[in-house]
């Protein structure tokens, strides 16, 4: 008979993926001022004023692949707009903050923008559109994703795969977030920001690839029109057996092969030298359209949030 302590650990072990990693939007800060996001675990208390989108993931769980064609990996399950959105500038940088990551739940970091205007639905902005029709463009990649490295990944105390530093190892050291810049040729209007993490840690199995797919509302202001949208179905987005999905990261990879579109020319991401964590300043005014092109400022007022209350917490278990 194993002794006590090796039981324990065959038992962590032998835990399905579906009990581990797990994490969801706190809130986006926008020049320093804070929008709230949505925490779908039970009893907890959202904004009425959130930007962030509602989920069924009361576990603060994933997407699997075998879910890539279904619309759950548009933007996490059952999810669903709000009414608010978070107004920008078109150049900004947007700092998105997680609840929480684990080290050693290592991905890529991906983040899409979807034009609300001109769908069915829109004279509401982002809120009354059917998600299915969003049509989206890469704008972050999170390149290289993965680098090599001598002293392994973010120095003493550190728990990531050794020799490895990923973009989620650098989002962690960011306080659980991440800089998104919103692209200058962006046309001014409503749109969807999908921010996504893939956890790879299980990845070495066929449907082990761990999905976060989240997304905030935003208006976005000030842009020339310039960029040309490439328009991506979601649901077509990743395939089960693509390269940067089914991979083990524990192989010593020499690369990694980013899932999905390219970054669409124009976009600029924020690199990793830039990544730092960012403090809010202000709850921010979040605004609701009206017709389409026309905004009033939400005035549904903002309550505690159990995301806020939860800020860079996460579980080591998984």
């Amino acid at each position: 008979m194993p002794p006590p302590l090796l039981t324990s650990l065959l038992t962590l072990f032998a835990l399905t993926p579906t009990a581990l990693s797990h994490s969801h939007l706190a809130h986006i800060l926008v020049n320093g001022e804070l929008y709230h996001g949505f925490d779908p675990r039970p009893n907890q208390l959202n904004s009425p004023s959130r930007v962030g989108w509602s989920t069924g993931a009361t576990d603060d769980g994933f997407v699997s692949p075998a879910n890539y064609s279904h619309p759950d990996i548009i933007c996490h399950t059952a999810g669903a707009s709000p009414p608010a959105h978070a107004p920008v500038r078109a150049g900004d940088r947007i700092h998105v903050q997680w609840n929480g990551w684990p080290m050693g739940h290592v991905g890529p970091v991906l983040s899409y923008l979807a034009p609300c205007a001109g769908l069915e639905g829109a004279e509401r902005g982002c809120t009354g559109v059917d998600k299915t029709e969003l049509r989206w463009t890469k704008v972050d990649d999170s390149d290289p994703v993965m680098q090599r490295e001598v002293e392994g990944p973010g120095g003493p105390g550190m728990e990531g795969i050794p020799g490895q530093l990923w973009a989620t190892d650098v989002m962690i050291a960011a306080n659980n977030s991440w800089q998104v810049a919103i692209p200058r040729g962006l046309k001014p209007g409503p749109y969807v920001l999908r921010h996504e993490t893939i956890a790879l840690h299980y990845a070495s199995k066929k449907d082990g690839a761990q999905n976060y797919p989240l997304c905030v509302n935003l208006w976005v202001e000030g842009g020339d029109g310039g960029l040309a949208m490439d328009g991506f179905d979601a649901m077509g987005f990743y395939k089960e057996a693509d390269p940067g999905v089914l991979v083990n990261v524990t192989a010593g990879l020499a690369s990694y092969v980013v899932p999905g579109p390219t970054v669409v020319a124009g976009a600029t991401p924020v690199p990793y030298a830039e990544q730092s964590l960012s403090l809010s300043r202000a709850e921010g005014t979040p605004v609701v359209v009206t017709r389409s092109t026309e905004t009033v400022p939400f005035d549904g007022g903002a309550t505690p949030t159990g995301a806020v209350r939860g800020r860079g917490r996460y579980d080591r278990s998984g």
